[in-house]
């Protein structure tokens, strides 16, 4: 009983604030310790038997954190109730050994050998002359760095390297307290032989610097990369090398198979294309043998379907042009697909099983300025999209996707800690092609503040997610709003993934787990800090931003799979004469010269004004003048007209005026596709109506009474920032509403 009272007494305080474990910055420095180490734990794992125990540590923690939280949701114990500060103080314990054991093992392989070494005093002296580093192509190696402060204070040390899709490092901001040691990593991932080198800088303030010029030998590839696969138990597995079967060999004989030519019709190039091949009992066969090919042996039945064409559910595979298929031609069909501007292909194979394609464009949105992408994508072992970044030149090109934003994810299943690792923040030049550019940015995540995509971040914003779900027993803290704050710093492009999935979960209490729950959005979009809305993906409601844009806010909608990539959702962005690249991309998305769809091409404008552009008028009725059209391959579909969220027309016109009476929006849909708006403000009258606010200030005092009872914070002044924020979110909504009944808008 007296361990049981020591325990609650100190969680009572670490909860409070009547403590040491008090600090500056966004977490506690053990999990900024402990996030940087975890993506090399989870690498070096691989290959390491003691990192692999390390890692079993890291899941011990991850369970004790999740059952903070089992017995808030699930209980609803409150954050001071004895049984959860109990189990608070096991996290804490747990964390604490995890670390010991990261730093232990680091200390050892430094020893050991290679690692580059800083020792930082009055100035800084970099310790590393070892030879080119070995590794074999498309397998990786951590390489650790050891930052060894001898200053009797603090000392704030800025890592930084030069972009590289081969040497790679996370540029890091690392507060090492005065007289200690701190590790931290390179990865060296060679895409092909040869050598090339990096150089890693160091700056430790007081104009202290160093560089260590790092050099790796890619070399031929012996052993089959590792891979991951999803287990009959829904939880992922790694595979490792020694257990993966090898491959057949690219010259292997099979006196029977398929031979696939495919090409765009009008360029005469050969055409990356999703391929569906079965026979007449509906099997399915998904594995090429030759030839640039990703295969997806997943008999999925759920997810996204265009409204274009049907395709099948169940296994598929990505070809680059050409490739074999070791089966026997005979009884066989084939459906072959290019993203939503080809006509796809069906045929029968013929018995000699040689197929030639020549794949025809209904429409080439680029030739009229716009460009397909999505925001929202995670390399995964779900079988869709794919699970490393190697395949995505692949993916991109075969679902005809010119930008793929791949985002960094601090996971909660067992594969990884962080699942999409692969690559820094940023265009990964050695991936992307002129038309398909491929980038790495981060989805940050809290529940039940929400979920938040980056795209156009300089560096990783940590710690990647917050609270007892993503954080490993972290607080929830900061807000989201204090992460936005970061990325807009950086000039990125901010998102609110999964968007308005609070009313997806019809409970009385707020609950953190699954679906991702988004209480902070209303709150971050009133304050000025998100600039997109997530409509089409994993969980987005047209009707939460209908609600936002009737308070007025000027807020483009996006769109992005998620998890599943396979014909899912894009966004398309008009650029108009300007050439396609990421940094042209993302501003016309911030801008909303854009639409969202599932497939078909859809075109609008009022007054000639372009989606996003805002029409400044006089009082009184306005006749505006309205060009649509939705297109498809099988020609035009009607369209809607929808004015502050409502219905006022359904038309197969693409050219007709419209009457409208007050401030808001205009924006039309048709099925399948969804234009972002064209603003109109009415001199005197600016938007903004009563009732979609008090629905989003109902949302925001869920949110805060749930801070109060069931938050975890480290301390009480942590607590009070959250709060703080979340009111001042409150303040506008009530400042809409005032102004709305000023207006007659109640």
């Amino acid at each position: 009983m007296k361990t049981r009272i020591t325990i609650i007494s100190l969680v009572l305080s670490f909860i409070f604030g009547l403590n040491t474990f008090a600090h500056d910055g966004h977490s506690d420095p053990v999990l900024a310790e402990l996030n940087d180490y975890l993506m090399a734990i989870q690498l070096m794992r691989i290959d390491d038997a003691r990192a692999a125990d390390i890692f079993k540590t890291w899941q011990e923690l991850k369970f004790e954190s999740w059952e903070i939280r089992r017995l808030t949701d699930d209980q609803n114990l409150l954050i001071n109730s004895k049984d959860v500060m109990e189990q608070i103080g096991k996290t804490k314990a747990k964390q604490k050994q995890l670390l010991q054991e990261c730093r232990a093992y680091f200390a050892e392989l430094v020893k050991q050998g290679p690692a580059v070494r800083f020792s930082i005093d009055q100035s800084i002296v970099s310790i590393w002359d070892a030879p080119p580093i070995a590794v074999q192509v498309q397998h990786s190696k951590v390489l650790l760095v050891e930052l060894q402060n001898k200053r009797n204070s603090t000392t704030n040390v800025s890592l930084k390297s030069d972009a590289s899709d081969e040497i790679l490092f996370w540029n890091k901001q690392i507060v090492l307290a005065a007289n200690s040691i701190r590790y931290t990593f390179v990865v060296l991932v060679p895409l092909q032989e040869g050598q090339l080198t990096n150089t890693l800088q160091v700056s430790g303030g007081q104009g202290a610097t160093a560089s260590a010029v790092i050099e790796l030998k890619g070399i031929q590839m012996r052993d089959a990369r590792y891979t991951l696969r999803r287990a009959n138990d829904n939880m992922t597995r790694v595979t490792l090398p020694t257990e993966v079967a090898p491959a057949p060999k690219e010259g292997s004989t099979f006196t029977k198979a398929i031979d696939f030519s495919v090409i765009d019709k009008e360029t005469g190039k050969p055409l990356a294309v999703q391929v569906e091949v079965s026979d007449t009992q509906g099997h399915r066969y998904w594995a090429p043998i030759k030839g640039a090919s990703y295969a997806v042996d997943r008999d999925r039945k759920v997810g996204w379907q265009t409204t274009l064409w049907d395709n099948q559910p169940g296994p598929f595979f990505y070809l680059g042009g050409e490739g074999r298929l070791g089966v026997d031609p005979k009884g066989k069909t084939a459906k072959i697909y290019h993203g939503f501007e080809y006509r796809p292909v069906e045929l029968k194979i013929p018995d000699d099983g040689k197929v030639h394609i020549a794949m025809e464009r209904w429409i080439n949105m680029p030739k009229l300025g716009w460009y397909s992408g999505q925001t929202h994508i995670h390399t995964t072992d779900l079988g869709s999209p794919v699970q490393f970044s190697a395949y995505w030149p692949l993916v991109s090109q075969a679902e005809d996707l010119h930008a793929s934003y791949i985002l960094t994810l601090k996971g909660e299943w067992d594969t990884h800690a962080i699942y999409a690792d692969e690559f820094p923040m940023g265009l990964r030049k050695a991936f992307s092609t002129s038309d398909h550019h491929i980038a790495y940015g981060e989805e940050f995540r809290n529940n039940p503040y929400g979920h938040l995509a980056f795209l156009g971040l300089s560096s990783l914003i940590q710690p990647i997610s917050t609270g007892a779900l993503g954080e490993l027993g972290g607080p929830d803290y900061p807000s989201n709003a204090a992460i936005l704050d970061e990325a807009l710093a950086q000039g990125a492009n901010t998102i609110a993934a999964h968007f308005g999935n609070f009313r997806a979960a019809k409970v009385e209490q707020i609950k953190v787990g699954w679906p991702s729950t988004g209480f902070e959005m209303p709150v971050d979009m009133a304050l000025g800090k998100i600039q997109l809305a997530e409509i089409e993906g994993n969980g987005g409601q047209t009707d939460v931003w209908y609600d936002l844009l009737n308070c007025g806010f000027k807020i483009p909608a996006t769109a992005g799979p998620d998890w599943f990539i396979k014909n899912t959702p894009r966004v398309y962005v008009n650029l108009g004469d300007a050439p396609f690249t990421l940094d042209n991309w993302r501003n016309g998305l911030k801008q909303g010269n854009s639409f969202i769809t599932r497939g078909p091409m859809l075109f609008f404008n009022v007054n000639g004004e372009q989606p996003g552009s805002t029409l400044e008028v006089k009082k009184g009725q306005i006749d505006v003048q309205v060009a649509a059209k939705a297109l498809t391959p099988d020609g035009p579909i009607p369209v809607e007209v929808v004015y502050n969220g409502e219905v006022i027309l359904k038309t197969s016109e693409t050219s007709f005026q419209v009457t409208v009476e007050d401030s808001g929006w205009l924006a039309v849909r048709c099925e399948g596709a969804h234009s972002n708006p064209v603003y109109i403000n009415v001199e005197g009258r600016p938007a903004g109506q009563a009732e979609p606010a008090q629905k989003f200030i109902t949302i925001i005092d869920r949110l805060s009474d749930w801070v109060q009872k069931k938050g975890l914070f480290d301390t009480k002044t942590q607590k009070e920032e959250v709060l703080k924020v979340i009111g001042e979110g409150r303040t506008v909504y009530e400042q809409i509403i005032a102004k709305a009944k000023e207006l007659g808008r109640e």
